[in-house]
């Protein structure tokens, strides 16, 4: 059987040391790239928070009137169908007709007002829901 001579030490030393040092600097490349992209994301979302609170400062400045808000010709219309039919069948039982919620239309809530002026201003719709369910609101009322 044939001996296989010894590997020479200094070499592998300097393979391994080579393979180390290219390591590290990839990896010291690649830390330096990830901070950089986190930081320029990070300004980017400053940018955004900034623009948004200008935003909900802006529609806060709007002076909000509920006579202003015009209405639907049917909203207008169906309360004066509702006399006519009860005058004309006073004999008759009341038919049962759709009525209108009890309470305030959700565009005149406090608390849905400004989501709403958001959208007429033209914010995207799902900013607006993201924001919405951020203040524990329920966003499908915008639909």
């Amino acid at each position: 059987m044939s001996q296989i001579p010894p590997l020479n030490q200094k070499r592998i030393l300097a393979f391994v040391n080579h393979f180390l040092v290219s390591t590290c600097a990839f990896l010291n490349e690649f830390a330096l790239g990830c901070e950089t992209k986190f930081v320029e994301m990070e300004r980017q979302l400053q940018k955004t928070e900034a623009s948004l609170i200008l935003l909900e400062a802006k529609l806060a400045s709007i002076p909000v009137d509920p006579y202003e808000e015009p209405q639907s010709p049917e909203t207008r219309t169906q309360p004066t169908e509702t006399r006519h039919e009860d005058e004309d069948d006073s004999d008759a039982p009341p038919s049962p007709s759709p009525s209108p919620p009890a309470g305030i239309r959700a565009c005149e809530d406090l608390r849905y007002r400004k989501f709403f002026k958001m959208l007429q201003v033209g914010v995207p719709g799902p900013a607006i829901k993201l924001k919405m369910r951020s203040e524990g609101l329920e966003p499908q009322i915008l639909e």
